[in-house]
């Protein structure tokens, strides 16, 4: 007997191709959802290391009756040559201990050449100075220290044969510039690298403590992100904004021994540059990046470089009171320098 078989009928090629169409629009819908929820981890993973960073701060305020200074110096000579002394280590090189890195802290030489350069030395192989250098302390990156966000590289290079320290992502907020509805006479105007601030938590060569807060732990800054990236003036031309400036590393603090607005009276160098804090100038991600636009603002180290970061928005920012808050771009300039000021007579409300 002869049966009869249905006719099984084939996708043509049309069929197919509106197939594959609605597969790519489906996948394309996804593509930044998928995006958004894992840029959204990124920025839980950021907000973490920054509170952990910020409860080794306290911790050391518990040992020490002060947050560590945003920046020290040392009080030996240069070992390039000149007046003034070398720099110092910045607050990470003081919260080693507290950050599970207690065999790097056992290696820091705190009084030695330069110990806020871990590789220190005049520069580059071309230096006087690299010939005579100290290897301060043998560390590389700190991913604790890093956004994980950030698009910028870890260290910079000076060349093939020298390379800075890697970069801090999370600077000590040293106070404000310029506020306009208080007054503030702690300040020291470098000129070109910017104005240095000391009223807030994380001053150069002062360690802060709680009873010198008298606006309140929970309304003051002590850490916030510098992360990102910022166009330039030229168009097309960006920087690696970091805590570090964009050419130094973790460890460097500054070469002056005093704190605003008195920062430098042994300094006869006119290096007057502390690394690894900031002081609030600016909106958060202001751009263009650009020094005649915005004095203050520089690529080996600006006194007044904005917070910034690659995160969609804003940054990630830490109180005294060891939480942490994401801050909009949006924020006024003004609660901005409030914040970071440890002594201003205003308590902000709802900015976070």
């Amino acid at each position: 007997m002869r049966r009869n078989h249905p006719k099984i009928r084939g996708f043509t090629l049309v069929e197919l191709l509106v197939v594959i169409a609605i597969i790519g629009i489906l996948i394309g819908m996804l593509l930044p959802a998928v995006q958004q929820v894992r840029e959204a981890a990124r920025r839980t993973e950021c907000a973490n290391k920054l509170r952990q960073i910020t409860l080794a701060c306290h911790n050391y305020e518990s040992a020490h009756m002060g947050f560590p200074a945003g920046a020290s110096y040392s009080p030996s000579p240069r070992s390039e040559g000149g007046g003034g002394y070398s720099f110092g280590p910045s607050f990470y090189g003081k919260i080693l201990a507290f950050i599970e890195q207690n065999s790097l802290y056992s290696q820091m030489t705190w009084r030695g050449r330069s110990p806020g350069y871990i590789h220190e030395g005049g520069g580059d192989v071309n230096n006087a100075g690299f010939a005579n250098r100290d290897i301060v302390l043998d560390a590389g990156v700190l991913p604790m220290i890093r956004c994980p966000s950030s698009s910028g590289p870890d260290a910079a290079q000076r060349n093939a044969d020298f390379t800075y320290s890697p970069f801090a992502h999370y600077a000590g907020v040293s106070g404000c510039v310029d506020p306009t509805t208080f007054t503030e006479s702690r300040l020291f105007d470098d000129g070109y690298l910017g104005i240095i601030s000391g009223s807030g938590m994380m001053v150069a060569n002062t360690e802060v403590g709680f009873g010198m807060c008298s606006d309140g732990s929970s309304n003051t800054m002590l850490l916030g992100e510098m992360s990102g990236k910022l166009e330039r003036l030229i168009t097309g031309t960006y920087s690696h904004v970091t805590a570090s400036g964009t050419t130094h590393g973790w460890l460097m603090g500054t070469r002056v021994d005093g704190t605003p607005p008195s920062l430098d009276p042994s300094d006869t160098t006119g290096d007057d540059r502390v690394f690894n804090t900031v002081s609030i100038r600016y909106n958060i991600n202001q751009e263009p990046f650009a020094n005649e636009l915005f004095p203050g603002m520089g690529s080996n180290v600006g006194a007044n470089n904005p917070l910034n970061s690659d995160h969609a928005g804003g940054v990630n920012v830490s109180l005294a009171d060891g939480s942490v808050h994401f801050l909009g771009e949006d924020t006024q300039l003004e609660s901005l320098k409030k914040l970071a000021t440890r002594d201003d007579g205003q308590v902000l409300e709802s900015i976070f």
